[in-house]
Parts: C-alpha cells; sequence; structure tokens
C-alpha cells in the first residue's frame, strides 16, 4: 500500500488531509457536545477512518487499473510498429541484393561481348590470310604457265597463235571460277555473320524476357506480402477491439446482475444474444449453462436490462447474432 501512496503523491495528501478533516470532526463533536454525552465512542471513529482509507484503496486501485490499461495499449502500438520497420528494412535490403545482382550480369554479358568480338576478328584476319595465300599460290602458279607459254612460243611459233586463244580461255575460265569461288565464299561468310546477328538477337530477347518477367513476379510476390502484412494488423486490430467490445458487455451485465435468493453456484454460461442496429437486445437464449433455473433468469434479467448492448468500436463487428461467456464477478 506504501509503495502504491508514493508512486501517488497527489493520492497521498488527498488521504493525509482526508484524514486530518475526519479527526477534526470527531474533536470538534466531542468539544461541542461534551456536556450532554461525556464521551465519544472509540469505536465510531476507528470506523470512520477505515470508511476513509477504503474510499482511498479503491480510488487508487482504480487509478492503477487505468494506468496499466494505457501501458498495454501502448505496448500493442510499439510491437506494431517495430513489426512494420522490420518488413521495411527486409523490402530495402532484398531490393540492394537485387541491384547487385543485376550489376554484376550486366558486367557479364558486356565481357562475353567483348570476347565474341575478339573471336569474331580472329576468325576476319583468318580468312583474310587463306584469301591472300591463295592469291599468291595463283600468282606464283600464272607466273609458271607464263614461262611454259613463253617456252612453247619459242619452238612453235605457228601454234602461238591458237595456244595463245586457248590460254587466253582457259585463264578467263579460271578466273571466272576463282572470282566464283570468292563469291561463294564472301556469301557463306555474310550467311554466317547473319546467323550469328540472328543468334545474338535471339539470346538478347530471350534474357530480357526472363528479365521482365522475373521483375514482374518480383512486384507481385511484394504486393501479396503487403496485402499479407496489411490483412494481419487489420486482423490484430479487430481482435484487440473485439475482446474489448466482449468486455464492455460482460461488465454491463454484471452491473446488472442480481443474486437471486436460491441461485446456489455461480458456474460459467454461454449466453446467446440477438441484437439488432443500436445495440437493441431482440433475444436471449442459454448454450451450456449447468447453473439452477433460478440463476439462469437471474443472467437472463441482466442481460434484458443492458439493453441497449454497447456498441463496438469499429462498424465491422457488429453481428446479429454473438455468443460469449459470462460468470458474475
Amino acid at each position: 500500500m506504501w509503495q502504491t501512496l508514493k508512486r501517488q503523491p497527489r493520492a497521498l495528501l488527498f488521504s493525509l488531509a482526508l484524514h486530518l478533516l475526519v479527526i477534526g470532526l470527531a474533536l470538534l463533536e466531542f468539544s461541542g457536545e461534551q456536556k450532554v454525552r461525556p464521551s465519544v465512542s472509540q469505536k465510531a471513529l476507528q470506523d470512520q477512518t477505515i470508511q476513509a482509507e477504503v474510499i482511498d484503496q479503491k480510488q487508487l486501485d482504480q487509478r492503477e487499473q487505468a494506468i496499466k490499461k494505457q501501458q498495454e495499449i501502448a505496448k500493442q502500438k510499439e510491437l506494431a510498429q517495430r513489426q512494420a520497420s522490420e518488413s521495411a528494412r527486409k523490402k530495402e535490403q532484398e531490393k540492394k541484393q537485387q541491384e547487385i545482382a543485376d550489376k554484376k550480369r550486366r558486367a557479364d554479358e558486356l565481357k562475353r561481348k567483348k570476347e565474341e568480338a575478339a573471336k569474331q576478328q580472329a576468325e576476319q584476319d583468318a580468312e583474310k590470310k587463306a584469301l591472300a595465300k591463295k592469291a599468291a599460290e595463283t600468282d606464283k602458279k600464272l607466273k609458271a604457265e607464263q614461262a611454259q607459254r613463253k617456252l612453247q612460243e619459242e619452238r612453235a611459233k605457228a601454234e602461238a597463235e591458237a595456244q595463245e586463244k586457248a590460254l587466253q580461255a582457259a585463264e578467263a575460265e579460271r578466273k571466272r571460277k576463282i572470282e566464283e569461288e570468292l563469291r561463294q565464299i564472301e556469301l557463306a561468310r555474310q550467311k554466317v555473320e547473319q546467323e550469328k546477328i540472328r543468334l545474338e538477337e535471339a539470346r538478347k530477347q530471350a534474357e530480357l524476357d526472363a528479365r521482365l518477367k522475373a521483375e514482374a513476379e518480383q512486384r507481385r510476390k511484394e504486393a501479396e506480402l503487403q496485402a499479407q502484412i496489411a490483412a494481419e494488423e487489420r486482423q490484430r486490430e479487430l481482435d484487440s477491439k473485439r475482446n474489448r467490445y466482449y468486455s464492455m458487455i460482460r461488465e454491463k451485465i454484471s452491473r446488472n446482475w442480481r443474486q437471486p435468493a436460491n441461485a446456489g453456484d455461480k458456474p460459467q454460461c454461454e449466453v446467446q444474444v440477438v441484437q439488432g442496429p443500436g445495440g437493441i437486445i431482440l433475444d436471449v437464449t442459454f448454450g451450456q449453462c449447468p447453473g439452477t433455473r433460478e440463476y439462469r433468469l437471474s443472467v437472463e434479467a441482466a442481460v434484458l436490462k443492458s439493453d441497449p448492448l454497447p456498441e463496438p468500436e469499429d462498424a465491422e463487428l457488429f453481428e446479429r447474432n454473438i455468443i460469449f461467456k459470462f460468470k458474475p464477478e
């Protein structure tokens, strides 16, 4: 008791003032009526003092209950804030991890492109060398043929013109074949380049489609998570308000309950109430209620006397049929 009074200095001053007032009134009454009544009953003074202490203790208990209730509400709000902060921190961390993964993927893609470009350049250089080598061989062959023609011209000038014409035709055909081969090689190279470009574009498109699909899936998961968190917070809020709502109903019924003469034991009863708008009671029935008939009638009378029932803090909690446990305090 003294610890409670130390925490409530106003209550302590109020208690002392009330005690002094009671003692002063007792002394005044004693001095004024001394001739009529020789002494004041010591028991009467004690009863007045005890009554004052009971009043003070009741007020202190009520104050302590209100403070505890406010502290519990503050704890619930703090818990909800911590959960929201933790959820935001996790989302930020996931976002940073995703950004790091995107940077690494872009770096790998750039490296791969450089390697492919270097490989392509090496292939082109090899093709050029092969063509140059083939051209050198052709030139060497042409020189050998020219030398042979000169020898033939010295041996037989008569056959020179015919042979020259034949050689020119053969040379033209050979050059034509060489040019055709070169043209076919160039066409094949162009086809290879086009195929590489087509494959590269297809690969880029596939990567883009996969990235867009992954981003859409990530957004969907984040939206589902946010909706789930909001639903859980709303459910916790409704559960807390529902508990307070049912507590108000039980408290009001407890205040209106009057113990009958033959009530017997006071067991817990399951009460089923049909209510209308504004808490108007339309019907009262019982579920499991092992008490006597007089006891059940007293509970029913207390419920009907509590009309209208308290309204819930949230309109969503209103139910036409409500079932709750009741036991008079």
